[in-house]
């Protein structure tokens, strides 16, 4: 029976490698440090086996325990699978790029277990070697030839990745130094070690102490990397978080930006109609000492009015507690002001607007963003005939349901090439040489604050058309119920 050193020696290997095992196994699980980890995991796992199957080897008696020869085999593997997983944890610590060593190291186990169990590693004569430090008896096998040959593989594996790691000192940062100063403690237990077990010292053998050092400390510097690690996580959290409100606050001067160029499209539309009218009738005037320029005073007082109109109801969109305006719309009413508006019978040669939306169709809908839809539609439809030479028509109908209010614009124009039309809603593209494909962004505002959708037919050379679906059902109004609209 073992002696009470031994046994504390046990207990305390069983408590400090299974608290390792469970911290690593979880620190594999939860860090981005995975294969290290369960390298370590590995290597502590077959340091215990080690030391329980070195604690039995010790008697009080000179009698060999049972099986006393497949044990000293038994520790001789775990030993020689400790080295290699020493030799990749170095490794991958200190970043030594010894895969290729530590491929031939592992590859070197199969036929070490193979000669093992065959009896060729550990002759089979045990050796008694008697403790008066703790005054017991301690059982080994020693190594044949060939097993000579493996505890050198791997004794100089050892050295050798401690010699490669000093080597690289220079490039180490300051926790990577103190812990390979720490684990060169080994050196000299691994050879008093080795001493012991071939005889030379009559001297408590030192394996489980170098295990303990070796774990403790590739452990204290494992937890130091994964420490660095989350303070590098945490800076970057930091930049991005920063970098995500530098971006919020892009984001919101172009939205501020956005907007500000809707507004000056939108007014220039309603000055180019005043400018147009103005320069009409001056031409007009000039020509013909008789004419009569009331009709035109008028129409630029209708478009001054609907310019400080549309002024105010920008300033009323622009709250925060606004709402949408729901009322019930004539919509060919308003596809006439549009009409109006637009100045497309001005144009040279001018554009033919033709309205077959029934003037009895009624949907309930904010005035001001279906008139800013239609319009920018029709001026976008205008703009792209300016230079065509066939028809010049844009048309405005509706599709009957009776759930949804379902509008057409189109036009006899120059089409859109495919790559535009899939894309054309989308911010700053437009077909406009120049522009700034606000227009288009307008028209999709307009339709998302109804909750529409819209779909897009084109063809090259035969026009363009949208189709505008609305989620709310039309009425028809009596003819008791209509309104005078200018055509």
């Amino acid at each position: 029976m073992a002696c009470g050193w031994v046994s504390a020696v046990l207990w305390l290997s069983v408590g400090l490698y299974g608290y390792l095992i469970v911290h690593h196994s979880l620190q594999a699980y939860l860090s981005r440090q995975r294969a290290i980890n369960l390298h370590l995991v590995g290597f502590l796992v077959t340091s215990l086996i080690f030391s329980l199957v070195d604690s039995m080897l010790y008697q009080t008696a000179p009698v060999p325990p049972p099986y006393a020869y497949w044990l000293t085999v038994g520790q001789f593997v775990a030993s020689s699978i400790c080295a290699v997983f020493f030799v990749e944890i170095m490794s991958d610590l200190y970043q030594l790029n010894l895969w290729r060593g530590v491929r031939w190291l592992w590859f070197s186990l199969a036929p070490l277990t193979a000669f093992s169990l065959m009896g060729w590693v550990i002759e089979p004569e045990l050796k008694r070697l008697y403790l008066p430090l703790v005054g017991t008896y301690y059982w080994h096998g020693e190594s044949s030839g060939l097993g000579v040959a493996f505890s050198l593989l791997y004794l100089g594996s050892f050295l050798w990745v401690f010699g490669v790691a000093f080597g690289n000192w220079r490039r180490l940062t300051a926790d990577a130094r103190i812990t390979l100063g720490a684990m060169s403690v080994m050196i000299p237990i691994v050879l008093v070690d080795m001493l012991v077990y071939y005889g030379v010292l009559a001297f408590v053998p030192t394996w489980n102490i170098a295990y303990w050092v070796l774990a403790i400390a590739m452990s204290i510097h494992l937890n130091l990397q994964i420490y660095r690690l989350s303070q590098e996580l945490e800076q970057a959290n930091a930049e991005l978080e920063s970098a995500y409100r530098q971006m919020i606050e892009h984001e919101r001067l172009s939205t501020i930006g956005q907007v500000v160029r809707g507004i000056v499209h939108d007014l220039k539309n309603f000055f180019n109609t005043i400018q147009s009218l103005a320069d009409v009738g001056i031409m007009r005037a000039q020509r013909d000492p008789a004419f009569q320029a009331e009709k035109y005073f008028e129409n630029i007082g209708q478009s001054t009015r609907r310019a400080h109109q549309y002024l105010l109801d920008l300033l009323e969109m622009t709250r925060e507690e606004s709402e949408l305006h729901m009322e019930p719309v004539e919509v060919a009413a308003v596809v006439n002001e549009v009409a109006k508006l637009s100045g497309a019978r001005l144009m040279n040669p001018p554009v033919e607007i033709v309205n077959r939306i029934p003037r009895t169709l009624v949907m309930e809908a904010d005035r001001r963003y279906l008139m800013q839809m239609f319009l920018n539609l029709t001026l976008n439809a205008m703009q792209a005939m300016k230079n065509w030479h066939g028809e010049r028509r844009i048309e405005f109908d509706w599709v009957e349901h009776p759930e949804q209010t379902i509008l057409v614009v189109s036009d006899t124009g120059p089409g859109l090439p495919p790559e535009v039309r899939d894309h054309l809603f989308e911010q700053s593209v437009t077909t406009k040489q120049g522009g700034s494909g606000i227009g288009l962004m307008l028209v999709r505002r307009a339709l998302e604050k109804h909750g529409a959708s819209v779909q897009v037919h084109s063809e090259l050379g035969k026009g363009t058309q949208f189709v505008c679906v609305f989620p709310v059902a039309p009425r028809l109004m009596q003819v008791s119920e209509q309104t005078t609209v200018a055509v």
